[in-house]
């Protein structure tokens, strides 16, 4: 039974796109690419790790390759020329989504700034995010909250280190990002008790982290929308389960803050801290609540995964690495001390431990490959046809280790950047962790204060080394391929106290 239902799809999609498709050629100028199949296109190329047979194929086909996948058209760039002309050249022509499963269930039907089409919405999402959430002057305002976390952090470390135990940093390095997060967000810490916001918080991040594991999966149902139907992979189901328990905890969310706003308004303080719910609220633009609420997931999803995943790659590097580690600790050491902790206002003087970062975001982005761009009219590109609605990606991962651009480029050599003015804020296309121009990632100042700070802290208050019996050079490398692209092997280390456990105390 379960085979036939399988042929009888086939046979349906067969037929729908024998019907419906034009086939990719004719009198197009389309860039070149592997062959394409019927019905699947070129994904039998595609392994376990997509991003890595891009590279491949690109070492063939060139920086920018043309692919079907399923019945869908992509382009895909790979080199930082091309992705200059995607992302800034024709950026608005690329600035668009494609419709999605990911932007129906994750972004609330294209309510969030991420998923939701280039147009009037997207435009409003942007100057709020841009001049009322994420200015510095607003950030600023949490430095405070930045700082106890990171201690929180380390006190956690140092009482396993304590007992023995060996550090799984994976979980640790989640909390700090979400605990950061939600205090700007809600005013409240992750691992809050009471019977207001905080008891929901648990609940809302597994649906977090199952939707950013969802989203970085190729679905079928996408690519072939004949198949749509039978849901083959699970995908669409459960993303509109987790979607809607999504929308209920953050109702819930949202309903409780306007009732203690309705009682703090009473006695409000004129300095307090403007918490990020609240700026939302407040808005001359009304929005609705499901466009606050798809903002909120994109903070929360977008700002926690991929800063944790990059703390726990360059700590792994460093473990990798330990005289570079070991640099890392003695400009620590000159800049800060050991007697006080790591503060923000540090981290311009740390200019190797910048180095390091730089060299991280290079060889380890997060985010592989960028969401999809779309445009919605035909385009040329170098002398190329680019036909309309077709998926746009640009491969950050090959970009970063592109040979004709950076010498030995799997190695891990943080010094490439002490003489280089090669930075990550999208104005150098040979490095973008996050993206550039319209669709690039709002809360880059965000992450990168998280990250260094975080980064610089763990390296400040311990020493770090493999599990016993393994060495640092036999440490596995190798990446899984998701919403966030992490080590495949979660990182398990001994960190033993290199500053006094007075250093990072916090007053709770």
């Amino acid at each position: 039974m379960e085979l036939s239902v399988w042929l009888l799809a086939l046979g349906a999609a067969t037929v729908l796109l024998y019907l419906v498709s034009v086939k990719p050629g004719g009198r197009l100028s389309l860039p070149p690419g592997p062959p394409t199949w019927p019905i699947v296109g070129s994904l039998f190329y595609l392994s376990s790790l997509p991003h890595r047979s891009m590279e491949t194929l690109a070492k063939k086909y060139g920086p920018i390759m043309f692919m079907r996948l399923g019945y869908l058209n992509h382009l895909v760039v790979s080199n930082a020329g091309m992705a200059r002309e995607i992302l800034k050249v024709h950026d608005a022509e690329f600035a668009s989504r494609p419709h999605s499963t990911a932007g129906k269930y994750v972004g609330f039907d294209y309510k969030d700034i991420i998923f939701s089409p280039y147009g009037d919405h997207w435009r409003l999402l942007r100057k709020i995010c841009t001049t009322e959430l994420l200015t510095s002057a607003r950030l600023s305002t949490f430095k405070a909250g930045r700082h106890d976390e990171v201690a929180k952090m380390v006190q956690s470390i140092t009482e396993r280190g304590r007992d023995g135990e060996l550090v799984k940093m994976r979980p640790i390095l989640h909390m700090l990002t979400s605990n950061n997060i939600c205090r700007m967000l809600f005013g409240r810490r992750r691992e809050a008790t009471d019977n207001l916001i905080g008891s929901v918080f648990d609940q809302f991040f597994d649906c977090v982290s199952e939707m950013v594991e969802t989203v970085g999966k190729f679905n079928v149902g996408d690519l072939i929308p004949a198949l749509k139907p039978f849901d083959l992979q699970g995908i669409e189901g459960h993303m509109k389960r987790v979607s809607k328990d999504m929308e209920t905890l953050l109702a819930r969310i949202i309903r409780e803050h306007r009732e203690m706003r309705a009682q703090r308004n009473v006695n409000a303080k004129e300095d307090e801290v403007k918490l990020f719910l609240d700026v939302l609220l407040d808005l001359d633009e009304e929005l609705e609540d499901k466009s606050i609420m798809a903002v909120m997931v994109d903070m929360l999803g977008g700002g926690t995964d991929t800063s944790a995943t990059t703390m726990e790659w360059a700590l792994s590097e460093l473990v990798h690495h330990p005289a570079i580690m070991k640099r890392v600790q003695e400009e620590l050491d000159v800049v800060v001390g050991r007697d006080r902790p790591v503060r923000e206002a540090d981290l311009p003087n740390l200019h190797y431990l910048q180095a390091v970062i730089k060299e991280n975001f290079r060889l380890h982005p997060a985010v592989p490959l960028t969401i999809p761009h779309v445009n919605p009219t035909a385009a040329q590109l170098q002398g190329y046809d680019i036909p309309a609605n077709t998926n746009v990606l640009v491969s950050i991962w090959a970009v970063g280790r592109d040979p004709a651009t950076w010498e030995n480029p799997l190695e891990f050599n943080p010094d490439r950047f002490l003489n280089s003015d090669r930075g990550v804020t999208g104005t150098h296309y040979e490095i973008l962790p996050f993206g550039s121009g319209r669709r690039g990632c709002p809360g880059m100042n965000l992450a990168q204060l998280m990250v260094q700070c975080g980064l610089a802290a763990l390296l400040h208050a311990f020493d770090w080394s493999p599990a016993p019996g393994i060495k640092p050079e036999d440490m596995s490398m190798l990446e899984s391929f998701g919403g966030a692209c992490p080590i495949a092997e979660p990182l398990l280390v001994v960190a033993k106290p290199r500053v006094s456990t007075d250093v990072y105390k916090t007053s709770a």
